[in-house]
C-alpha cells in the first residue's frame, strides 16, 4: 500500500511540471512531446531523464523498489576501458580518387585486381567499357579505348601502401585525397547512446512495477520508442566504424596508345609536277564521268523534247503553208477580176465607136 501511494505520488508530481494538455495525461505523453524537436529534442529528453531519475530515486531512498543496474556498471572493467578509448581515439575516414592511363591495359588491370587482393582490400561498385560504339554492326577497323572504374574499400592500415601501388600502373594523371574526422559525430552518439539506454532501464523497471493497463501501454510505447532510436543511433555507430577501418579508394584505368610522330618530307620540283598531272587528270577523267552519267539520265528528256518540237515545227509549217496557199489564190483572184474588167471596158469602147 505504501508503495502504491509513492508511485502515485511522484506520477502527480511530473504530471505538475509537464504541462500536459489534459489532467489525465501522464508524464510519458510530456517526454514523447518533446522528443520530436530537432535542436531542443535532445536537452528536453536530458531534462526528462533527469527528473525521472529524481523520482527514482526517491523510491530507491524509500526501500520499494530495487535500483536498476546500469549498462557500464553491469559490464566489466575490460569493457568500460574498450569502450572509452574508441571514443577517445581519432575516428577519421580516409577517401582518395585517382585516375591512371596504362599502355597495356589488361596487364595493368589484372596489377590492380591483384594488389587488391594483396592488401585485403574488396570491390563496392565497378564498371568496364571497351571503348566500342553503341551499335550494332561490328567493324574490325574501329578504334577502341578501353576504360575501367570502381569503387574499393580498403584496410585503414594499408590505405597508403596500397595508393602507391595502384598510382605505379601507369601514368598517374591525378590524385585528390580527402580525410574525414568523425571523432565528434562518433563521441555525440556515445553519449546519446548511454542517456538512451539509461533511459531504456528506467523504463524497464517502471514497466514492471506497473499494475495499471493505461500506464502500461504508455510505458510500452515510449520504451518501443527508445528502443529504435538505440537500433538507430547503434547502425550510425557501426557504419562509422566501417569508414573508418576500410577506406575508400575511388580508381579509374584508362587506356591510351602512345602517338608515333612521321618525318616530315619535302616535296620536289618532279614530285609536285607529277602530282599536278595526276591530279588534273584525275579532274579530267571525273569530268568526262560526269557527264556520261548527265548524258545518260538526260537522253530520255531530251528525245521527249525533241519529239515535242519536231511536232511543233511541223505545225507551224503547215500553218505558213496554209497562209502562202491563201495569199496566192487572193492574188490569182484579183488578177482575173482586174482581166475581166479591162475586157468589158475595151468591149464597150468598141461598141461606142
Amino acid at each position: 500500500m505504501k508503495k502504491k501511494i509513492l508511485f502515485a505520488a511522484a506520477l502527480c508530481a511530473v504530471l505538475l511540471t509537464g504541462c500536459a494538455k489534459s489532467s489525465d495525461m501522464s508524464y510519458f505523453s510530456y517526454e514523447n512531446g518533446y522528443s520530436g524537436n530537432s535542436d531542443g529534442g535532445y536537452y528536453a529528453e536530458t531534462y526528462a531523464v533527469t527528473t525521472a531519475a529524481s523520482y527514482d530515486s526517491y523510491d530507491y531512498e524509500m526501500g520499494d523498489v530495487e535500483e536498476p543496474q546500469s549498462p557500464k556498471a553491469s559490464g566489466s572493467d575490460d569493457e568500460a576501458t574498450l569502450a572509452a578509448d574508441s571514443i577517445q581515439r581519432e575516428m577519421l575516414v580516409y577517401s582518395c580518387y585517382m585516375t591512371v592511363d596504362t599502355l597495356d591495359f589488361d596487364a595493368s588491370l589484372n596489377s590492380f585486381k591483384s594488389s587488391l587482393d594483396m592488401y585485403g582490400g574488396f570491390v563496392e561498385t565497378e564498371n568496364f567499357s571497351d571503348g566500342g560504339g553503341g551499335g550494332r554492326w561490328y567493324s574490325e577497323n574501329e578504334q577502341k579505348w578501353k576504360s575501367y572504374s570502381a569503387t574499393v574499400r580498403i584496410p585503414s592500415k594499408n590505405y597508403d601502401a596500397f595508393c602507391n601501388s595502384a598510382g605505379e600502373l601507369g601514368d598517374l594523371r591525378s590524385k585528390t585525397s580527402n580525410v574525414e574526422n568523425l571523432s565528434q559525430e562518433y563521441s555525440d552518439l556515445s553519449t546519446s547512446l548511454e542517456i538512451y539506454e539509461a533511459k531504456e532501464q528506467r523504463y524497464i523497471a517502471l514497466l514492471a512495477e506497473i499494475t495499471e493497463d493505461e500506464y502500461a501501454v504508455e510505458i510500452e510505447r515510449e520504451l518501443t520508442e527508445i528502443q529504435i532510436k538505440i537500433a538507430n543511433i547503434k547502425t550510425r555507430m557501426n557504419q562509422i566504424s566501417t569508414d573508418v577501418a576500410y577506406s575508400y579508394v575511388y580508381f579509374t584505368l584508362n587506356e591510351v596508345k602512345e602517338y608515333v610522330s612521321e618525318p616530315v618530307k619535302t616535296d620536289t620540283f618532279l614530285d609536285r609536277l607529277g602530282y599536278t598531272l595526276s591530279d588534273a587528270g584525275e579532274t579530267f577523267l571525273d569530268f568526262l564521268e560526269g557527264l556520261l552519267f548527265f548524258l545518260i539520265y538526260t537522253v530520255p528528256y531530251l528525245i521527249l523534247i525533241g519529239i515535242v518540237v519536231f511536232v511543233v515545227i511541223l505545225i507551224v509549217k503547215k500553218i505558213k503553208k496554209r497562209k502562202v496557199n491563201r495569199k496566192i489564190s487572193t492574188e490569182e483572184n484579183s488578177t482575173e477580176e482586174v482581166t475581166e474588167k479591162s475586157n468589158e471596158d475595151n468591149s464597150l469602147g468598141k461598141k461606142k465607136k
